[in-house]
């Protein structure tokens, strides 16, 4: 019986000591803390590349966009923020009669109308202001869609480049009219000034 109680204490002791080793081998601060770091790593490189992933797909898809119509229309929307903020209201109607990249641009200033022509270097010089036109006050009146918008809606909605823009009043509903150039020929498109839904212009 001694020296089966004996045996048995030594393997009690040596259980104790085998536990007490495994206890330090997973010490928090030793390898517990490396596998946390390293499973503190893979997330932060998964959502790296995720991100990464998708600032690239983003780029494309706003490049894509932009690509549609933004070559073509931020000359004259530049133009256009350039004209309301020398003419001090709203811009109504835009032309570049010389197609040389410099704009005329009807700006709308309480009761009047400012003509505003804007270089191409983007410099706006105010001209003489005029009574601004009934209908135009009209179509400002009910427009929820501005200028800037309604060119943009005509470039999504035919592939061209701007050429000109004005209000216009068919059966009581006011429209902006868009000109684009389409291969040398010029498309108009009607936007409605509350909905922004753009339609082509039929012949009559």
């Amino acid at each position: 019986m001694k020296t089966s109680r004996s045996a048995l204490l030594a393997l009690m002791s040596a259980a104790l000591l085998g536990l007490t080793a495994c206890g330090n081998a997973d010490d928090p601060a030793g390898p517990a803390e490396s596998r946390t770091q390293r499973s503190g790593d893979t997330p932060s490189a998964s959502s790296t590349a995720s991100s990464g992933s998708s600032t690239p797909s983003g780029s494309a898809s706003s490049t894509s966009t932009t690509s549609s119509a933004s070559p073509a229309s931020d000359p004259v929307l530049a133009a256009i923020a350039a004209a309301e903020k020398e003419g001090g209201g709203t811009a109504y109607e835009v032309d570049d009669q010389d197609d040389d990249g410099a704009w005329e641009i009807d700006v709308a200033k309480g009761a009047k109308s400012v003509e505003v022509d804007v270089a191409k270097d983007g410099t706006a010089t105010a001209g003489d202001e005029d009574d601004l036109d009934d209908d135009d006050r009209a179509g400002l009146k009910a427009a929820k869609i501005d200028l800037p918008q309604a060119i943009e809606a005509a470039l999504e909605k035919v592939d061209g480049t701007f050429d000109e823009a004005e209000l216009e009043e068919e059966g009581g509903t006011h429209f902006w009219k868009i000109s684009i150039d389409v291969s040398g020929d010029d498309t108009d498109v009607l936007v409605d000034v509350t909905t922004g839904k753009a339609t082509l212009e039929q012949d009559d």
